[in-house]
């Protein structure tokens, strides 16, 4: 599906993913209104980079919390509330 600019809109393709990655790969992180182009993508930069910050990035770590750090985040959260820059520079300290 194509947006008003000619833009591809909607879900990412296994091709699109990869010639996404091999660009993150040769050219790293960042400058990503060049990502697109570089890639070979028809799609925005915002979408590249979201779909490699939330996706595809490989230090993305998935699946459930370990008892420990759910035991950190509820004894975080007691002592500074909803304040969650506080409570990632905890755990960050942490780690």
């Amino acid at each position: 599906m194509e947006g008003s600019l000619g833009v591809r809109k909607g879900a990412w393709s296994k091709l699109e993913d990869d010639l996404l990655r091999a660009c993150i790969q040769q050219y790293g992180e960042g400058k990503w209104h060049l990502v697109p182009k570089r890639a070979g993508l028809n799609r925005c930069r915002k979408s590249c980079r979201l779909r490699w910050l939330n996706y595809l990035n490989p230090n993305i770590m998935r699946g459930m919390f370990k008892e420990d750090e759910v035991d950190l985040i509820l004894r975080l959260h007691r002592l500074l509330g909803n304040r969650l820059q506080c409570m990632l520079q905890c755990i960050i300290s942490f780690c």
